[in-house]
């Protein structure tokens, strides 16, 4: 059994620290952020109230008067929210972290109306070149202030806003949060234990064929027991989505996750038609796959991360300790900041390791930016597959670390290019690892991870975009029980996957699985991973092309994401998202990879 020197019960060191927040719920500086939190909150809406009755005028000096109190407001808000994610997040049950949750959710709800009145007052006012040079605090906020006047064009009436936000404690969060409990509790027996689904879930890539089979079956059969519950969640959530996006001058959801991405809706347009034209090209790996394990009718699930060669005795296997040290050495080799940052992870308790009831499954990374930090959660196992996911989440934390000196306001990024960094550092990591492969079989089995994990982001991706369009689609006219779910996520998978996979051994109740799917600020988190796959990948041909000046290059487009479109940022880094011939260009490496592979296996 591989050792991950991890023990949660007597060591501490293998879960995060949150104390450069705060030291717990009842720490001072916690209660007395909350206290300012909600004495900022008032001092907002008193500040507001002359101009809504008519006796002060929303001039450029109100402006900036409320862009300072929203930069107070963020800060703040920031670390109170970050500590109460964090803290639920590693147990669903910790009842103080859901009450801590519940009291921020009204505050933000009290912030809606104001917030929203200064958007439309921002959206009506004049501003010259001339106001811009004489203020560093607008010029600073150009782009934002650009985005204000977008946002108070695209909302829903001041009384019907006020309520979306109030209501959705007890509305959009209430299904989330039983969604959330459902799934962070939901057990199947297996061999004689209760495990979680997380844990199942884990064993799709165990190396016995037996034990993935039997996972799987204890996984459709734990998820189809909260599905009823599950579905209730999805359906009340779409609905919300729905409303929102109609009462806000949305032609759908789809539209209105592209405005809040800052993307173009023909820049997803080409993305999909370039990767519908290169599925084929994931197929053939996926039916060669199938063919190793011998499988006669496409890939079975259970079977989508098997291992296609025996592992060896020599197969690697990874303490934590050895896992920093990989992680520094293949990527500081990038970057020497990159691989400080990872130093810094380990050595500062940034990362959460150990899977245990009532945390959440698979990984996430949440930058703390007034403290100059990050926080990482995964599931770790001693995997090369594990290591590549803490690779993932780190890269999120070195796009953090390029925004992290901007002015609060300063500091979002949208999904598309989010999760760009992350897979730039998976693409380096495994690269890496295949180059220094000793042997065939240990090349294409290291292929045969990588190709596994692009073709989920890509195919699968797929089927979870195609799912979520048909759920609002049929959302719309009828409540979907989740029979209907299951139907439309198998429709989905044979459209993405084609006959690379068993028709007979999908996955149907992959919805219950998936958290991004249970949003009501963000809808569609699917396609951001498509394209922040494809995006790393073009990346990193022109490093491969330029050399070492790339990465002034990269860090210059990962801080300009917060700050302009997502065509805007990419085009910094030398990269035309809006073309069929960069996507093309994509697909090279990707392509590259799977001819060895069938040439490999052949």
């Amino acid at each position: 059994m591989t050792s991950t020197n991890c023990n949660s019960n007597v060591d501490a060191a293998c879960q995060w620290s949150l104390d450069a927040l705060y030291k717990g719920f009842d720490d001072k500086a916690y209660v007395k952020d909350c206290e300012k939190f909600s004495q900022l909150i008032d001092e907002y809406i008193s500040a507001l109230e002359p101009i809504e009755r008519g006796e002060r005028t929303f001039n450029v000096e109100a402006l900036c008067e409320f862009l300072k109190r929203e930069e107070e407001l963020w800060l703040i808000g920031k670390d109170l929210h970050e500590f109460t994610y964090l803290r639920s997040a590693v147990d669903a049950g910790d009842k103080q972290a859901l009450s801590a949750m519940a009291a921020l959710r009204k505050g933000y709800g009290k912030m809606a109306r104001p917030s929203l009145f200064v958007r439309r007052c921002t959206a009506g006012l004049e501003l010259t070149e001339e106001d811009f040079a004489a203020s560093p605090l607008l010029a600073d906020y150009r782009f934002v202030i650009g985005q204000m006047r977008l946002e108070g064009a695209h909302q829903g009436s001041s009384d019907a806003e006020d309520v979306f936000a109030r209501m959705q404690g007890c509305a959009g969060d209430a299904w989330i949060d039983l969604r959330s409990s459902l799934v962070g509790f939901a057990t199947a027996p297996l061999d004689g234990k209760e495990l979680t689904l997380t844990e199942l879930r884990n064993l799709a890539r165990s190396t016995d064929a037996e034990t993935r089979r039997k996972a799987f079956d204890a996984e459709i059969e734990c998820s189809k027991a909260i599905s009823v519950g599950v579905a209730a969640s999805l359906n009340g959530i779409k609905e919300q989505v729905i409303l929102q996006s109609e009462m806000r001058g949305f032609s759908s959801p789809l539209d209105m996750a592209l405005f809040q991405s800052r993307m173009r809706n023909e820049t997803l347009d080409v993305l999909w038609e370039v990767v519908s034209e290169h599925l084929p090209t994931l197929q053939a790996y996926l039916k060669r796959k199938a063919e190793i394990l011998g499988h006669e009718n496409g890939l079975p699930w259970w079977d989508f991360f098997a291992p296609v060669v025996s592992e060896s005795s020599d197969a690697p296997s990874f303490t934590i300790e050895s896992a920093r040290a990989y992680l520094v050495k293949h990527l500081g080799s990038f970057s020497s900041e990159l691989g400080e940052l990872i130093g810094r992870a380990f050595d500062e308790r940034w990362i959460d390791f150990d899977p245990r009831p009532g945390k959440s499954g698979g990984a996430f990374c949440r930058n703390l930016s007034n403290q100059r930090q990050s926080r990482v959660l995964t599931n770790f196992d001693g995997t090369l597959r594990a290591v590549d996911t803490i690779a993932h989440e780190l890269g999120h934390a070195f796009h953090g670390q390029q925004i992290e000196t901007k002015r609060p306001l300063n500091r979002c990024y949208t999904m598309p290019v989010a999760e760009t960094a992350s897979n730039f550092d998976e693409l380096m990591l495994m690269s890496a690892a295949i180059e220094e492969a000793k042997t065939t079989e240990e090349r294409i089995a290291l292929l045969d991870a990588r190709l596994s994990d692009v073709a989920q982001t890509v195919c699968d991706i797929f089927s979870r975009f195609l799912f979520e369009k048909s759920v609002f689609e049929q959302r719309a006219e009828k409540y979907l029980v989740a029979e209907d779910l299951c139907h439309l996520m198998e429709d989905a998978q044979k459209k993405a996957y084609g006959p690379a996979l068993d028709p007979d051994a999908l996955h149907p109740y992959m919805w219950v699985n998936k958290v991004h799917y249970y949003m009501t600020t963000l809808s569609y988190y699917n396609f951001p991973y498509t394209f922040g796959l494809l995006l790393a990948h073009g990346l990193y041909a022109r490093y491969q092309e330029v050399g070492p000046s790339f990465v002034e290059c990269y860090k210059a487009f990962l801080s300009a994401t917060t700050t302009d479109t997502v065509e805007g940022a990419t085009a910094v880094a030398g990269a035309d998202v809006t073309t069929r011939e960069f996507w093309e260009s994509s697909f090279e490496v990707i392509e590259a990879q799977v001819a060895e592979f069938l040439a490999l296996t052949e």
